[in-house]
């Protein structure tokens, strides 16, 4: 099965051109977080969405419901990308009743995809594999399509560079209820030990392909490709 890939925290059309021309499935935007370090406005992410080539993808932190219903009205993205309002969802810090609601003023062809934290392997996890399992069943029925498993650091909404237990998320992934995207900390230098340390199907990434904060590095997307592409090579043919 190919491998889907997110890059994100893009800020220009340049950089998504850059993205996609190295087969991006989709290309992700954060909008109107003031604490990202790679923040856009709604009308940036409009005048990006409408020049996507690949699915756009916009992260939000959870402002009010009808701000983002707004925001999706607006830009008309593929896929919502919803992190708690201090960043990566933690223990006590997501609302299944929320994302309903928000299921009930988007258009029908927008997807909600829910951040959820893995903590870095020296650190307790924010809650038990088990409790996440549960978790993903009840944003299944909520309305969620895609959970994106990034690292817990905190203030932080993903983009750190840093990974996360990448057994946990192997765990997490196995027996999720929904498809999950494994993000955290990575770039083409371990991208494929974390797809086969993980299972993951999907990656989503940013700090690992940037030369600054918010701008891609093409040296780095061309070698991102290159390592997905000797991944599909490597993996053995079913039959």
């Amino acid at each position: 099965m190919p491998i889907e890939l997110k890059i994100c925290g893009l800020t220009t059309i340049s950089d998504m051109r850059a993205a996609e021309s190295i087969g991006a499935d989709y290309v992700g935007m954060v909008v109107e977080v003031p604490y990202s370090r790679r923040p856009v406005s709604r009308w940036q992410a409009q005048a990006m969405c409408r020049a996507a080539r690949a699915r756009p993808v916009l992260v939000v932190a959870q402002p009010p419901l009808d701000q983002l219903a707004e925001i999706a009205r607006l830009c008309k993205p593929f896929a919502l990308q919803v992190h708690g309002s201090t960043g990566l969802t933690g223990a006590g810090d997501e609302s299944t009743e929320q994302i309903s609601e928000l299921v009930e003023q988007l258009a029908d062809d927008v997807q909600i995809w829910r951040g959820l934290a893995v903590a870095p392997s020296s650190e307790q996890q924010p809650r038990s594999i088990k409790d996440n399992l549960t978790l993903i069943q009840e944003l299944a029925k909520a309305g969620v399509s895609r959970i994106v498993l990034d690292t817990r650091v905190k203030g932080e909404m993903g983009g750190t560079g840093v990974t996360c237990d990448w057994p946990t998320a192997a765990a997490i992934i196995k027996d999720s209820a929904l498809p999950v995207m494994l993000a955290g900390g990575l770039g083409p230098d371990n991208v494929v030990e974390a797809i086969k340390a993980t299972g993951a199907t999907g990656v989503d990434m940013a700090t690992g392909v940037e030369r600054t904060a918010g701008r891609k590095d093409p040296a780095k997307l061309l070698a991102l490709a290159a390592a997905l592409r000797k991944l599909s090579v490597d993996q053995p043919k079913k039959g």
